[in-house]
């Protein structure tokens, strides 16, 4: 009787952990939104556009995986590159996941440069960790880019500019605690009736 006990209480320990890795080992959905903001987007500096400025989507992920998605196009109208053109301008991206809930700001700059060839350029404080539930974390972080490159003058409008990608990873998933919590109890509920079962037998 004690060996069925044990059986039972070890099967119930087998049954938590092989439910937490599957749970673990799921695909997540992610849905959210993203908005952009910052001094370049106005004088003085190198003023840029960006289309979309807001948006939103969705996508699954497994945890080690990746997806990289077009976020948004920027270029500049402007014709050349002056001595205010040639001072970085802040320009941040604003995340806010609906599901699962998280936020967060990436920021970068983007600033003209080059004599012969003038060009604008964006880059970014890479990456931006979003963190989720109890240990989740998804990562995210945008491409470089270079746009408008022109022969003695900026080659200016949409057509000349450059799309700007962002990298989703799901590093890790949050901790199962639900799962785990109920196999615990049910352990400890066949740990005390193993208890039970030997005194009333000694």
């Amino acid at each position: 009787m004690h060996k069925s006990v044990r059986r039972l209480a070890a099967g119930l320990v087998a049954a938590t952990v092989f439910a937490a890795s599957a749970v673990g080992a799921m695909a997540a959905s992610f849905s959210g939104n993203f908005s952009l903001s910052g001094s370049a987007f106005s004088d003085p500096g190198r003023v840029i556009n960006a289309d979309p400025r807001s948006g939103g989507g969705s996508f699954d992920l497994d945890v080690g995986d990746s997806t990289t998605f077009s976020l948004f196009r920027i270029w500049t109208d402007e014709s050349a590159v002056n001595s205010d053109d040639r001072v970085p301008q802040s320009i941040n991206v604003s995340f806010d996941l609906t599901s699962p809930v998280a936020s967060g700001v990436l920021g970068g700059s983007s600033v003209g440069s080059g004599t012969v060839f003038p060009h604008g350029s964006v880059s970014w404080n890479n990456p931006l960790d979003l963190h989720f539930g109890s240990g989740g974390l998804l990562r995210i972080s945008l491409s470089d880019e270079t746009f408008n490159w022109g022969i003695f003058g900026l080659a200016g409008g949409y057509k000349h500019g450059a799309t700007v990608y962002a990298t989703a990873t799901y590093v890790a998933a949050p901790v199962p605690l639900p799962a785990a919590g109920f196999g615990l109890l049910a352990g400890l509920g066949a740990l005390a009736a193993l208890r039970r079962r030997k005194a009333a037998t000694a």
